[in-house]
């Protein structure tokens, strides 16, 4: 009798932990935290519930969580509904995510037809570059060059421009003489992952009487960034230069933006 006793009276306690992982997010999301709502609905469809798990996503993505908005418009994809899945996922698209990009495109795949194909088509070569910098400003060491040489690049990459495959800038390599080359370029570069952006450029400028040879300069580089998000990119690159001669370089590159926010501060 007194295990029995014991037992009914731990049982609530069992089942009180048993709910407790759910109803907290339940509650928390009911009271607007949109991280709530997004874990519920994580835990709803690993219950099987998907009915609750989109009304869980809805609330996320109606509060503007770009993380609800995407796992909406996939739970919908895979139940079939995929008019209702375009508009979560167009948001998150314009967010410039590579994530809902991909989304889409597999949503309008599964919709057919050769104007799809094509949308989709374009989606996935825009993917990878979405969440990169429109230009950024970047500053190279030369190594084995003529003498030891510093760049300092402004490069312009807008998805105008083949969706980031296309650059423009210009670049001005100094040594300790002072001044030694300035070009303009113009580059291509592909982006084997979205991380993963090997690159090649030419560059046409002039070059001082602190360079190797004064005058007229032309040069080309190659290399690979490994690039992050909106942030930047840290890059290795081989080149040569009638200025600098042959040379390899390793570099750093940050967002536009963020260098000139800098240097308004700093005034």
């Amino acid at each position: 009798m007194r295990r029995l006793a014991v037992l009914v009276l731990m049982t609530p306690l069992f089942v009180a932990c048993a709910t407790s992982q759910a109803l907290p997010r339940g509650t928390a999301c009911d009271r607007g935290q949109l991280w709530a709502c997004n874990e519920w609905g994580d835990q709803l469809l690993q219950d099987g519930d998907r009915s609750q798990a989109e009304d869980a996503f809805v609330r996320a993505c109606d509060g503007g969580s770009e993380r609800g908005c995407l796992a909406l418009g996939r739970l919908r994809i895979a139940d079939g509904n995929l008019a209702g899945a375009e508009a979560p996922l167009v948001t998150v698209y314009e967010n410039d995510s590579e994530e809902g990009a991909l989304a889409l495109a597999e949503l309008y795949e599964a919709r057919g037809g050769p104007d799809h194909a094509r949308a989709a088509a374009k989606l996935r070569h825009e993917a990878p570059a979405l969440d990169k910098p429109p230009f950024d400003f970047a500053m190279q060491y030369r190594i084995g060059a003529w003498r030891p040489t510093a760049d300092l690049a402004l490069n312009i990459q807008p998805m105008a421009f083949l969706d980031r495959r296309l650059s423009i800038g210009t670049n001005l390599a100094y040594t300790s003489l002072g001044v030694s080359e300035w070009n303009g370029f113009v580059g291509y570069q592909h982006f084997a992952r979205s991380w993963l952006v090997p690159y090649g450029r030419v560059m046409m400028g002039t070059a001082t009487r602190y360079s190797r040879d004064p005058g007229f300069n032309v040069g080309a580089e190659v290399g690979a960034k490994l690039a992050w998000s909106y942030i930047g990119h840290v890059n290795v690159a081989a080149g040569m230069s009638q200025a600098s001669g042959g040379y390899m370089s390793v570099g750093v590159g940050l967002n536009g933006i963020f260098v000139l926010l800098a240097l308004l501060h700093v005034r």
